[in-house]
Formats: C-alpha cells, sequence, structure tokens
C-alpha cells in the first residue's frame, strides 16, 4: 500500500475516550482482551457498551477450556496445526490479531472505501479469512501464526444472513456502531476474521471521521503481504 502524501501512526485506542497508545499507556480487558483502554475510569465508564462482548467472549474462552480434556477435545489435537487444542488455536488467533491490528485496520479503511464515505461502515465490512501456520514457519512468533488466505469485502444485509455467530456478532456490533455515533466519537468499522473450526471474530476500529485521503486500490496484497512476512506497519496513511 502506497504510504505517500500525508502520514500517520496507526496506534491502537481507548475505546473510551480514544486517547492513542502514543499519548497514554493502554491495558487490554483481562477476561476478553479484545478492548483497550487507558485507564480504570475509562474501562467503569464504557461496561455498558463493553459488557455483551465481553461477556461472550468470556463464556467462549471458558467454552474451549472445558472443551480441551473432552474425548472430541483431546481428538481435535490429532488434527489442529503443532497438535493444539482449539483454546490454543483461539489464544494464539487473539495474539495474532493484537498485533496486526494496524494492518487490519489500513486494510478496513481502503477495502470500505470510508476515504469517499465513512457511512459505508455500517453497511460494508471486511471479510478475512486465514489458516494457521506451524512451527516450522512461525517458530513461535504470534505475527506469523496465521495466513491470509483470501479477503473480501461483504455486504451487511449478506453477513447478517450467514450462519451463527455471524448474525449475533453484527447486533453487537451495530451497537457499539450506535453509541458511537451518538456519543459524538465517529464511526466503528470492522474487519470480521476467521479461521475454522474457530468461530468469526470481529475486529472493530472506533473513531472513524472524515477520512482526508486517497482510496488505495492495492489494500489486499498489502495485507496478505504483511501478514506473510509478520510485519507490522509503522506509518500508513489513516486521514
Amino acid at each position: 500500500m502506497s504510504t505517500a502524501g500525508k502520514k500517520k501512526h496507526i496506534t491502537r485506542k481507548c475505546n473510551h475516550c480514544f486517547v492513542t497508545g502514543d499519548e497514554k499507556k493502554l491495558f487490554s480487558c483481562s477476561r476478553c482482551k479484545a478492548m483497550t483502554y487507558c485507564s480504570r475510569e475509562c474501562q467503569k465508564a464504557d461496561w455498558k457498551n463493553h459488557k455483551g462482548a465481553c461477556q461472550n467472549n468470556g463464556l467462549l474462552e471458558s467454552r474451549l477450556r472445558e472443551h480441551e480434556s473432552t474425548p472430541q477435545g483431546l481428538l481435535d489435537r490429532l488434527f489442529l496445526v503443532d497438535g493444539v487444542s482449539m483454546h490454543e488455536l483461539d489464544q494464539r488467533l487473539e495474539k495474532w490479531v493484537r498485533f496486526h491490528s494496524p494492518t487490519l485496520m489500513a486494510a478496513t479503511v481502503h477495502a470500505l472505501r470510508l476515504p469517499l464515505s465513512v457511512s459505508r461502515s455500517r453497511t460494508h465490512l471486511l471479510y478475512v479469512r486465514l489458516a494457521p501456520r506451524g512451527h516450522a514457519e512461525h517458530q513461535g512468533a504470534p505475527a506469523k501464526f496465521f495466513r491470509v488466505l483470501d479477503a473480501e469485502v461483504v455486504e451487511w444485509d449478506e453477513a447478517e444472513r450467514r450462519d451463527a455467530p455471524w448474525p449475533e456478532s453484527l447486533a453487537q456490533l451495530r451497537a457499539m456502531q450506535d453509541e458511537s455515533e451518538r456519543m459524538g466519537r465517529g464511526g466503528v468499522a470492522a474487519a470480521m476474521v476467521e479461521c475454522p473450526p474457530l468461530a468469526v471474530q470481529t475486529v472493530p476500529f472506533g473513531s472513524m471521521r472524515e477520512l482526508r485521503e486517497r482510496v488505495q486500490e492495492d489494500w489486499k496484497p498489502f495485507l496478505i503481504a504483511q501478514v506473510e512476512q509478520g510485519k507490522r506497519p509503522k506509518m500508513v496513511p489513516v486521514r
């Protein structure tokens, strides 16, 4: 992806006040590990919006942990990469998403063509399909736990007709979008990341306002290359 013109460093933001990780040290929610905050006060203030997704993520993790010791859970290890359990594969995906969040955000912005209209975040999603990589490739580096098989833009209406947990995930995302806009924080776009047999995971990006840049048409090769090489872009255009 071209980085010509004005550039800004993409970093994580507090899910409540949207201060960036460059301005203040952030921490992840200890239960779901999906949302980041700059203070306990911000985490508490955002609980109304965060509660549903957090509880669902926590419940999923508990179920995956319980599944590990079942006969099916033990059988899963024979077919999953590196002989890991479903829970361990889910933990790898969590670490991979955290590392590649800046890349996923940049790809989402341009795939959804948000510089043309931020409102497209309410009508379109970026769907990213992954495959796990074995130890010979990743060597224990979270950035290389998975590779991108394909990525495409999906219309919201079509996504809602997909099997569970798509409808439930989109309902939570819509509630997040509505609250963000009501509070004047801007739009919320999302990438839907999936690596079967794990369920699809929603990766939201908030504080989306008018983006003053050109749409980069090469977002897909950029995404695939960055992930394949295990790189995190230092400077990518966002506004």
